[in-house]
């Protein structure tokens, strides 16, 4: 086999093995003139379609997934259970302005909301409310109205670049290390926003009574994109804190057409038609799971993966059937050139993700490394991000040592242009060794940050190498995601090639690497002195918060 040969004195002992140049060589001719990326991604998108956490089409995409993988020549496949919550599935939403005058209106249904049982109509009334203490002034009010849950915000003209590809500066600047950044594994959530959340968490557990006890008609959330888009969210998906009343996402123009109605005294009347159903008969979701076998002896594992589920609004193209569609490519490619990695080749295609990382969660959770749960029950029962703490120390399962590295895709559709490293600088040499085969397809840039929101947070969390690629941003985050336009069409195919193949390639070169990747140390509590000036950072932050709270309710006008 031919290997690329770096010279001795510029690179460090982990660097010496070079990338496999013939394995490189029929992975690029694999996955590009008999690519089966774009087929699997129609299948996903243009066959199941979207695939909320937990709905009958999550399952279909579990099930489909796992037998295609099997097809494919992948061996121990199964589709591993984690406890989750109530399914949930919308056929149908319609939403009507029926008086002063008619018109059609857009919206898409809040995941894990009840359907309307029929045609309900209504008279639309403002609902602007922000804490317990101001749902007193609705009492009494509200039966059968339409609430609008906010006041509208002005559209103001768009500043954004719709589609992106990154610039040489962006990409050179990725490559520098931010000292003062926190750790990887340090969660954002401080003290102070723990208390601002659970404030709003308390806050929506009695709206919800109030709005139930008020036999409330609907309510209408304000998408957080203008120009059309439509962008969903989810209420709560654990049996016994259902959403009391049918919810649906509008668009900000049609928002903003019922909030003047309303200020001129001109009182919209709406038509709401949902219909939507939850489904209890299973309270787990799945992980697909599948794997090509090292010759090792009680071989290591290398893993490959991003998320199956994605919301409701549309097919999921690009968050995440782009990553599944590119992980399962991957591993299509290798089985297909019947390679035998000394290391095994495990695939995880995680449910769950949307709501918080579930799937990925548990899967490390039972197979790697556990954290300490709170000792009270009520603080258990809270969400994991209202937890006080994330839990220590970190108990090493007995795969622990087993793993060598994870690599995820969950950044739209975009061509691969470098890697994170989390921070992990000893694995820097042999990442940028892998992508030597591939300099002309990706600028390869080796950056020391951490990236977040997505499921290589649940194995660098434990201190395990998780990493996510670095993506050109296309029109991700700008119109696609999350809303009901992630579509297929918005996919381009050659990114999805390009991704697939060096995808594959860091599989191989992993599963054969002489030794595994280099980890990090073992993510640690907080020091005594870091924990003082942690403590101190919150208090300043709690009293910014309350200024602001007081300064706002001295200049709020109420008419």
């Amino acid at each position: 086999m031919k290997r690329l040969l770096v010279p001795a004195l510029l690179c460090s002992p982990v660097a010496m093995a070079a990338a496999d140049l013939d394995m490189a060589n029929k992975i690029r001719h694999e996955g590009f003139h008999q690519s089966q990326v774009m087929h699997t991604l129609e299948h996903l998108t243009d066959n199941i379609g979207p695939r909320l956490t937990a709905s009958p089409q999550m399952v279909k995409a579990n099930h489909w997934t796992l037998k295609q993988l099997q097809d494919w020549g992948l061996k121990n496949g199964q589709l591993h259970p984690f406890e989750f919550g109530r399914g949930w599935s919308s056929e149908s939403a319609s939403i009507t302005l029926a008086g002063p005058r008619q018109q059609s209106l857009h919206g898409i249904p809040v995941a894990w909301t009840p359907g309307t049982n029929g045609v309900v109509s209504g008279d639309v009334m403002m609902f602007d409310v922000n804490t317990v203490s101001d749902l007193a002034q609705y009492a009494g009010k509200l039966k059968g109205k339409i609430l609008l849950m906010g006041e509208d915000l002005k559209i103001e003209p768009p500043k954004t670049v719709i589609f992106e590809r990154l610039s040489a500066k962006t990409l050179g600047d990725l490559k520098d290390y931010e000292p003062g950044a926190r750790a990887s594994y340090q969660s954002f959530m401080t003290n102070a926003l723990r208390d601002s959340r659970m404030q709003s968490y308390k806050f929506n557990q009695a709206l919800s009574a109030f709005l139930e006890k008020e036999q409330v008609a609907g309510v209408i959330y304000r998408s957080s994109r203008q120009g059309g888009l439509v962008r969903v969210f989810g209420k709560s998906h654990k049996q016994g804190e259902t959403f009391p009343v049918p919810a649906i996402i509008i668009e900000q123009e049609d928002y903003s057409l019922l909030t003047r109605m309303l200020d001129r005294k001109e009182q919209p009347k709406l038509d709401l038609d949902i219909k939507a159903r939850f489904h209890d008969d299973d309270m787990k979701s799945y992980n697909t799971i599948a794997e090509i076998p090292g010759t090792d002896k009680n071989a290591e594992v290398v893993m490959v993966g991003g998320h199956l589920d994605s919301w409701h609004a549309s097919d999921g193209a690009v968050d995440n059937g782009a990553g599944v569609a590119v992980a399962m490519e991957a591993v299509r490619i290798l089985s297909k050139l019947n390679v035998k990695p000394k290391r095994t080749i495990r695939i995880a295609l995680w449910s769950g993700e949307e709501q918080g990382l579930y799937g990925s969660r548990a899967y490390v959770d039972e197979f790697f490394a556990t954290r300490p749960e709170p000792k009270d029950p009520a603080e258990k029962a809270l969400p994991r991000y209202l937890w006080s703490s994330p839990g220590w120390p970190i108990q090493p399962k007995a795969a622990y040592d087993k793993l060598s590295v994870y690599f995820n895709m969950d950044n739209g559709s975009g061509r691969f242009r470098g890697i994170y490293t989390e921070g992990n600088i000893a694995a820097k040499p042999m990442l940028s060794d892998w992508f030597g085969p591939y300099s002309d397809l990706s600028t390869g840039t080796i950056s020391p940050l951490s990236t977040g929101g997505t499921d290589h947070e649940s194995f660098d969390d434990v201190g395990l190498p998780g990493f996510q690629f670095i993506q050109d941003p296309l029109d991700y985050s700008t119109r696609l995601h999350h809303t009901h336009i992630d579509s297929i069409d918005h996919v381009i195919e050659d990114d999805l090639k390009q991704a697939s193949v060096i995808m594959a390639g860091f599989l191989y070169e992993a599963a054969m690497a002489d030794k595994k990747l280099p980890r990090k140390p073992m993510p640690t509590a907080p020091s005594e002195v870091q924990q003082q000036r942690l403590d101190l950072e919150t208090e300043k932050e709690r009293r910014t918060r309350e200024l602001e709270g007081k300064k706002a309710l001295e200049t709020k006008v109420v008419y």
